[in-house]
Protein backbone atom coordinates (compact mmCIF):
# COMPACT_ATOMS: atom_id res chain seq x y z
CA UNK A 1 0.00 0.00 0.00
CA UNK A 2 1.50 3.28 -0.77
CA UNK A 3 0.43 6.57 0.44
CA UNK A 4 0.13 9.78 -1.88
CA UNK A 5 3.00 12.45 -1.21
CA UNK A 6 1.87 16.22 -0.59
CA UNK A 7 4.27 18.74 -0.50
CA UNK A 8 3.82 21.51 1.57
CA UNK A 9 4.15 23.92 -2.07
CA UNK A 10 1.11 22.23 -2.94
CA UNK A 11 -0.99 23.04 -0.08
CA UNK A 12 0.27 26.40 0.12
CA UNK A 13 -1.02 26.91 -3.62
CA UNK A 14 -4.12 25.47 -2.79
CA UNK A 15 -4.80 27.38 0.10
CA UNK A 16 -3.61 30.69 -2.10
CA UNK A 17 -6.30 29.84 -4.99
CA UNK A 18 -8.90 28.88 -2.41
CA UNK A 19 -8.85 32.46 -0.96
CA UNK A 20 -7.87 34.39 -3.78
CA UNK A 21 -11.60 35.60 -4.60
CA UNK A 22 -12.03 36.44 -1.30
CA UNK A 23 -8.94 38.78 -0.99
CA UNK A 24 -9.85 40.09 -4.50
CA UNK A 25 -13.95 40.71 -3.32
CA UNK A 26 -11.88 43.10 0.11
CA UNK A 27 -10.63 45.21 -2.48
CA UNK A 28 -13.08 45.45 -4.52
CA UNK A 29 -14.73 48.32 -2.07
CA UNK A 30 -11.99 50.45 -0.90
CA UNK A 31 -14.54 53.17 0.24
CA UNK A 32 -15.44 50.58 3.05
CA UNK A 33 -12.09 51.01 5.20
CA UNK A 34 -9.90 54.34 5.84
CA UNK A 35 -6.62 54.55 7.23
CA UNK A 36 -7.11 55.99 10.73
CA UNK A 37 -5.21 59.24 11.93
CA UNK A 38 -2.97 59.44 13.84
CA UNK A 39 -4.27 60.43 18.18
CA UNK A 40 -1.34 62.36 18.77
CA UNK A 41 -1.96 65.88 16.42
CA UNK A 42 1.40 67.13 14.96
CA UNK A 43 1.52 71.07 15.18
CA UNK A 44 1.16 72.48 11.42
CA UNK A 45 5.09 73.74 12.03
CA UNK A 46 6.72 70.26 12.10
CA UNK A 47 7.09 67.75 9.51
CA UNK A 48 5.35 64.02 9.89
CA UNK A 49 7.73 61.97 11.19
CA UNK A 50 9.77 64.77 13.55
CA UNK A 51 7.45 64.55 16.37
CA UNK A 52 6.67 61.94 18.72
CA UNK A 53 4.86 61.17 22.08
CA UNK A 54 5.95 59.09 24.67
CA UNK A 55 3.64 57.66 27.45
CA UNK A 56 4.71 56.16 30.58
CA UNK A 57 2.63 54.31 32.94
CA UNK A 58 3.13 55.18 37.29
CA UNK A 59 1.19 54.08 39.85
CA UNK A 60 -2.56 55.91 39.15
CA UNK A 61 -0.93 58.68 37.13
CA UNK A 62 0.40 58.47 33.31
CA UNK A 63 3.34 60.69 32.38
CA UNK A 64 2.79 61.87 28.54
CA UNK A 65 5.29 63.97 27.10
CA UNK A 66 5.31 65.33 23.58
CA UNK A 67 8.32 65.84 21.43
CA UNK A 68 9.53 68.15 18.48
CA UNK A 69 12.43 66.27 17.59
CA UNK A 70 13.67 68.60 15.21
CA UNK A 71 13.50 71.32 17.73
CA UNK A 72 14.51 69.32 20.89
CA UNK A 73 11.21 70.71 22.49
CA UNK A 74 9.32 68.61 24.79
CA UNK A 75 6.16 69.14 26.43
CA UNK A 76 4.96 66.98 29.13
CA UNK A 77 1.89 66.22 31.56
CA UNK A 78 1.20 63.91 34.21
CA UNK A 79 -2.43 62.83 34.19
CA UNK A 80 -5.16 60.55 36.11
CA UNK A 81 -8.06 59.53 35.15
CA UNK A 82 -11.36 58.38 36.43
CA UNK A 83 -13.97 56.61 34.74
CA UNK A 84 -17.64 55.00 35.27
CA UNK A 85 -19.11 51.59 34.90
CA UNK A 86 -19.70 52.38 30.89
CA UNK A 87 -16.04 53.74 30.55
CA UNK A 88 -17.12 57.51 30.56
CA UNK A 89 -15.10 59.73 31.79
CA UNK A 90 -15.87 61.18 35.41
CA UNK A 91 -12.91 63.12 36.35
CA UNK A 92 -9.21 63.29 35.48
CA UNK A 93 -6.40 66.03 36.07
CA UNK A 94 -2.80 66.80 34.68
CA UNK A 95 -0.32 68.31 36.17
CA UNK A 96 1.25 70.72 33.49
CA UNK A 97 3.43 73.69 33.63
CA UNK A 98 3.04 76.99 31.36
CA UNK A 99 5.52 78.56 29.29
CA UNK A 100 7.34 80.00 32.44
CA UNK A 101 7.74 76.88 34.06
CA UNK A 102 4.75 77.35 36.73
CA UNK A 103 3.07 74.18 37.77
CA UNK A 104 -1.20 74.05 37.56
CA UNK A 105 -3.48 71.51 38.00
CA UNK A 106 -5.78 70.64 35.22
CA UNK A 107 -9.23 69.82 35.93
CA UNK A 108 -12.02 68.04 33.66
CA UNK A 109 -15.45 66.90 34.19
CA UNK A 110 -17.68 65.82 31.70
CA UNK A 111 -19.36 68.70 29.87
CA UNK A 112 -22.67 68.31 31.83
CA UNK A 113 -21.40 70.08 35.00
CA UNK A 114 -21.87 73.23 32.81
CA UNK A 115 -19.43 76.36 32.85
CA UNK A 116 -19.55 78.04 35.81
CA UNK A 117 -20.22 75.31 37.94
CA UNK A 118 -18.01 74.72 41.11
CA UNK A 119 -15.21 71.39 41.60
CA UNK A 120 -14.39 71.12 45.40
CA UNK A 121 -11.18 69.75 46.40
CA UNK A 122 -10.86 68.24 50.22
CA UNK A 123 -7.44 68.35 51.03
CA UNK A 124 -5.92 65.89 54.12
CA UNK A 125 -5.49 68.30 57.10
CA UNK A 126 -7.62 70.96 55.50
CA UNK A 127 -10.95 72.00 57.12
CA UNK A 128 -12.29 74.29 53.79
CA UNK A 129 -11.81 72.52 50.58
CA UNK A 130 -10.21 74.18 47.77
CA UNK A 131 -13.19 75.09 45.05
CA UNK A 132 -12.21 75.68 41.43
CA UNK A 133 -14.40 76.87 39.05
CA UNK A 134 -15.05 75.05 35.79
CA UNK A 135 -14.07 78.11 33.16
CA UNK A 136 -14.82 76.79 30.00
CA UNK A 137 -16.51 73.52 28.48
CA UNK A 138 -16.72 72.20 24.91
CA UNK A 139 -18.89 69.04 23.64
CA UNK A 140 -17.41 66.46 25.39
CA UNK A 141 -15.43 68.38 28.68
CA UNK A 142 -15.25 70.98 31.65
CA UNK A 143 -12.16 72.37 32.20
CA UNK A 144 -10.92 74.38 35.50
CA UNK A 145 -7.20 75.26 36.81
CA UNK A 146 -5.39 75.34 39.70
CA UNK A 147 -1.99 76.53 40.88
CA UNK A 148 0.35 74.02 41.98
CA UNK A 149 1.24 76.42 45.48
CA UNK A 150 2.99 75.10 49.04
CA UNK A 151 -0.57 73.67 49.74
CA UNK A 152 -0.25 71.15 46.41
CA UNK A 153 3.22 70.17 46.77
CA UNK A 154 2.94 69.43 49.97
CA UNK A 155 -0.26 67.15 49.59
CA UNK A 156 2.48 65.98 46.26
CA UNK A 157 5.31 65.34 48.36
CA UNK A 158 3.21 63.67 51.33
CA UNK A 159 0.93 61.38 48.49
CA UNK A 160 -1.70 62.06 49.79
CA UNK A 161 -5.62 61.22 48.93
CA UNK A 162 -7.72 63.87 47.70
CA UNK A 163 -11.63 64.20 47.71
CA UNK A 164 -12.81 65.57 44.77
CA UNK A 165 -16.70 66.29 44.34
CA UNK A 166 -19.39 68.10 42.42
CA UNK A 167 -22.45 68.41 41.31
CA UNK A 168 -24.47 68.37 38.31
CA UNK A 169 -27.62 69.98 37.37
CA UNK A 170 -29.72 66.94 38.09
CA UNK A 171 -28.87 67.24 41.48
CA UNK A 172 -27.17 64.55 41.37
CA UNK A 173 -23.27 64.73 43.37
CA UNK A 174 -20.19 62.99 41.95
CA UNK A 175 -17.60 62.13 44.89
CA UNK A 176 -13.91 60.31 44.30
CA UNK A 177 -10.70 60.00 46.09
CA UNK A 178 -8.11 61.22 43.57
CA UNK A 179 -4.58 59.72 45.20
CA UNK A 180 -1.93 61.48 44.80
CA UNK A 181 0.57 58.47 45.18
CA UNK A 182 2.90 58.15 42.18
CA UNK A 183 2.61 61.57 41.36
CA UNK A 184 5.90 62.22 42.54
CA UNK A 185 7.67 59.18 41.00
CA UNK A 186 6.22 60.21 37.82
CA UNK A 187 7.55 64.03 38.14
CA UNK A 188 11.24 62.61 38.99
CA UNK A 189 11.43 60.52 35.82
CA UNK A 190 11.07 64.23 33.38
CA UNK A 191 13.96 64.47 32.19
Amino acid sequence: MTRPVVSAVSICMTCLLLSGPVAVAQEAAPSAYRIKASDVAVPPDVKLGEYQRTTRPFENWTLICDENLQARKKVCNISQSFIDQGQALVFSWSLAADEKGKPFMILRTPSAAGAGSKLSLKLAGRKQPVDVQLQGCDASVCVGYVPVGPMLREQIGKETTVQVSYSLPSGATVSLDAPFKGLKTALSAIN
